[in-house]
């Protein structure tokens, strides 16, 4: 392991201030968080701020296609696609939003490091867990940053450089 690599921190590779999702946000507007912010994933805070679960470009795929016992999958596909919305054209939605939010299907349990935990241990985290990111928090679980596997990727020293 590289000496640069081994004495890196949680906080030296985090993207800080993650964008994030609350429980109440509809599948709609995940989608539209997600491709405005070119991300894959977020926390999910409570009203307080705080860390309480995490969610998923596959997570929402995954749902949409299952759809719910109310809401077929080929409805919810639609309503994710659909590009418009009443704020944004001055009018009525052609697809009601249906009630399906994110904390319908956000994983609760979010794996989450402090900002002093060594990349190696994050990395191990991430292998161990099956995970593609990690939440780095403070003491009070409110986000400071996300560790994505490819932020930990980018870290090994390549060849002839």
């Amino acid at each position: 392991m590289s000496r640069h690599l081994a004495n890196d921190t949680a906080a030296a590779i985090m993207t800080p201030d993650p964008v994030c999702a609350e429980p109440s946000t509809t599948i709609r507007q995940l989608a539209r968080l997600f491709d405005d912010n070119d991300i894959s994933g977020c926390p999910v805070v409570d009203h307080g701020g705080r860390v309480i679960g995490v969610v998923s470009k596959t997570d929402l795929i995954r749902r949409c296609s299952e759809g719910t016992r109310d809401i077929p999958p080929a409805y919810l596909f639609e309503v994710v696609c659909e590009q418009g919305s009443e704020e944004e054209d001055g009018g009525e939605s052609p697809i009601p939003e249906p009630l399906v939010c994110v904390q319908d299907f956000m994983t609760e349990s979010a794996v989450t490091a402090g900002p002093g935990t060594p990349i190696h241990e994050v990395a191990a985290l991430m292998a161990d867990r099956r995970i593609h990111r990690v939440i780095v928090v403070d003491d009070d679980m409110y986000p400071l940053g996300v560790i994505t596997a490819l932020d930990v990727l980018k870290r090994f020293p390549r060849p002839g450089g």
